[in-house]
């Protein structure tokens, strides 16, 4: 419903926007599949490690998935912010001046979030695999809200196109506070607390008994 009052918002743009959008929505489609697999791989390390009690190594996980969505986003920023328009030929037939000027102009505004978007699909892996599916489910329908709702107001603004592209990042950011915010939330981190205060305790203990 989300993809269809958006769909709907920038049909009223004309053909050329509706082109160049499909163009880039295919690019950045790629990105996100992308991000989707690698959270899919984290959820289901994170319950393999919660059945077998092992609950410092999610801590773990999730610092070796930013690692790896971070390493992604890298590269795909740099191909779709500096060379969008080379790319966007391999989806436009009849490319225009305003096609490619529409597709470049969301790869660019985009492009720079991925290494935001990508921290959620990582702490959302998390979530899921520790069965906190409730708080998963908050976290993708506000981004979703989010990016609908900014995405309809600006559009009515003198910011136009610009305006729906840039309800993306404003809804990946506040998704992604609240996932990281429910992610340090988990039992994993009072864990980590509990072990660093017995590992504080050992160190005085020596200090005293020398």
């Amino acid at each position: 419903m989300g993809n269809i009052i958006i769909q709907g918002t920038i049909n009223g743009f004309g053909p050329s926007v509706m082109a160049g959008y499909s163009a880039a929505v295919k690019l950045n489609n790629l990105v996100i599949t992308s991000f989707t697999t690698l959270g899919n791989g984290i959820s289901n390390y994170t319950a393999q490690n919660i059945g077998a009690g092992k609950l410092p190594r999610i801590r773990e996980g999730f610092k070796a998935g930013i690692k790896m969505v971070w390493m992604l986003s890298a590269s795909l920023f740099v191909l779709y912010f500096f060379a969008g328009k080379w790319v966007l030929y391999a989806f436009i037939d009849e490319p225009t001046a305003l096609t490619l000027q529409t597709g470049i102009e969301f790869l660019r505004i985009l492009s720079p979030f991925y290494f935001v978007i990508s921290m959620k699909f990582v702490a959302d892996g998390i979530l899921r695999g520790a069965g906190m599916m409730g708080k998963f489910m908050v976290t993708t329908f506000l981004d979703l809200i989010l990016r609908v709702g900014i995405a309809v107001l600006l559009s009515r603004t003198i910011l136009g196109t610009t305006g729906i592209w840039c309800a993306w990042p404003i809804g990946w950011i506040v998704a992604v506070i609240l996932s990281l915010a429910f992610y340090k939330s988990g039992r994993w981190n009072d864990l980590e607390k509990v072990e660093s205060g017995k590992r504080m305790s050992e160190k005085l203990k020596k200090g005293i008994d020398k």
